[in-house]
């Protein structure tokens, strides 16, 4: 069998298990993160936010990347995670997210710090990279942890806004709540609950890069342990994409609120387990 075929049998098998998930509209998916921004910010702590942006730097720093001085795109920057530890290590980032309130919390943090940051309110799902003038423009690009990703087309945009590096990073195997899902999925939205797709975010660009020859650093993590939130803030966590539904109905709010108002402490917090396995990989465009 030839290599060419290998590819577009995995490209094939890739976009069939897109197509899978379902679509959205960016108009959608955009109103979707632009309620979520606050609550995302929050969520994200300084020793987690740390710790991802320690991660991408020592696998970057392993493939012979360095951040001073270079372009840098970040694609589905959410609330600068990324793009920030980037611009501080000196480098010149460009930060697309198609939330408008996402790119709004860090970019004025960013220009307080006078750091090189330009924000860009984009699909990447539609983006047009050739009038954004980002075709080959850039000598890093980074997708971590984002739903931009989703098929080859938008993989294949990815790496072609690249004259020299990429990262990508991606949870592969994820359990949260999962109890809490199970009930809310089935007893209320009368669905079965989603299975679980974290290992369409590594899986597919792994071997879509493997079958075309590419060899990338990859490098794997693990977290797990419990939270504890407000019980209103983890009810407003489960109406956004319960078992991947993009809206729910006035009653299915107020049940989920009850699930989690019943489920709560006396003091008025929720308490849940989480484990997730994350892989990362880093590779050099045309380094194959």
């Amino acid at each position: 069998m030839r290599q060419s075929d290998n590819v577009r049998y995995w490209a094939d098998y890739w976009n069939a298990a897109a197509r899978e998930m379902g679509t959205a509209t960016d108009d959608s998916i955009a109103a979707v993160w632009n309620r979520r921004s606050d609550r995302f910010a929050r969520d994200m702590d300084d020793e987690r936010r740390q710790k991802r942006a320690d991660e991408m730097f020592a696998i970057l720093d392993e493939a012979g990347f360095s951040p001073q001085g270079a372009r840098v795109l970040d694609i589905g920057c959410g609330p600068g995670t990324l793009s920030l530890p980037l611009a501080r290590a000196g480098a010149d980032v460009t930060s697309l997210d198609v939330s408008k309130e996402m790119l709004g919390r860090f970019t004025r943090s960013a220009r307080e710090e006078g750091l090189k940051i330009t924000p860009v309110e984009s699909s990447w799902w539609t983006a047009d990279i050739d009038a954004l003038g980002f075709r080959n423009a850039f000598d890093l690009v980074v997708a971590a942890m984002t739903p931009s990703i989703r098929d080859v087309e938008t993989f294949d945009r990815m790496v072609a806004c690249s004259k020299g590096y990429c990262y990508y990073s991606s949870h592969f195997i994820g359990k949260a709540d999962e109890d809490a899902r199970r009930e809310i999925c089935r007893n209320i939205l009368g669905k079965e609950p989603r299975r679980n797709t974290h290992g369409l975010g590594m899986l597919y660009p792994f071997m879509y890069l493997y079958t075309s020859g590419c060899r990338p650093i990859v490098r794997f993590s693990r977290q797990s342990g419990s939270r504890k939130q407000d019980w209103t803030v983890a009810a407003e966590r489960a109406m956004d994409f319960p078992g991947g539904a993009p809206e729910v109905s006035g009653e299915a709010k107020e049940r989920i609120r009850e699930y989690y108002r019943n489920a709560a402490a006396p003091d008025g917090t929720y308490q849940y387990e989480f484990e997730t396995f994350s892989g990362a990989m880093v590779w050099m465009v045309g380094g194959r």
